[in-house]
């Protein structure tokens, strides 16, 4: 009984300890399967995948993808822009100790970039000068998170809304 008691804690405990990860990698298991590079172009494939599914615990801190080999990528734009009188752009993304934000536009001559942490918390919030082109904006004393980057024209209107991914 001791016995099992015990394979039952370890097995607990293993579970736990499993889920603990801050981060996901990309993993593939398959019957064969290669990838090569070329003059700066990747490709990769697998073979024998027959099944689609995705299955996630319930914190995404684990997921499992059969099927199609998923490719790594980010969402770094939340929604499509409210408007087309303007371009807007924001690099690089993932970041670790700045990023641009470029606006042009001919309408627009000021933006607010707001800057929120998972949290919903505003972590940075500045004015944005189109006319001077393309505004820096220092990361260093933020943590390396996910953050959500708002720009808004001077009347308070959203122009988009960004996923920021700070190293």
């Amino acid at each position: 009984m001791k016995k099992y008691v015990f394979i039952l804690m370890s097995c607990f405990l293993s579970f736990l300890s499993f889920g603990q990860n801050d981060t996901i990698s990309s993993d593939v298991i398959a019957t064969a399967g290669g990838d090569t590079t070329v003059n700066g172009v990747s490709v990769s494939w697998t073979l024998g995948e027959v099944a689609i599914e995705t299955i996630a615990n319930d914190d995404s801190t684990l997921i499992l993808t059969q099927g199609f080999q998923q490719g790594y990528f980010e969402i770094t734009s939340i929604g499509e822009p409210l408007s087309n009188n303007f371009l807007l752009k924001v690099y690089p993304n993932p970041a670790s100790e700045f990023v641009w934000v470029a606006l042009e536009s001919e309408e627009i001559k000021d933006a607010i970039v707001e800057l929120y942490d998972m949290e919903g918390k505003l972590v940075y919030n500045s004015k944005l000068n189109v006319v001077e082109g393309p505004n820096k904006i220092e990361l260093n004393r933020l943590s390396s998170s996910q953050y959500i980057l708002r720009i808004s024209d001077a009347t308070g209107n959203v122009l988009q809304t960004f996923k920021l991914i700070k190293r």
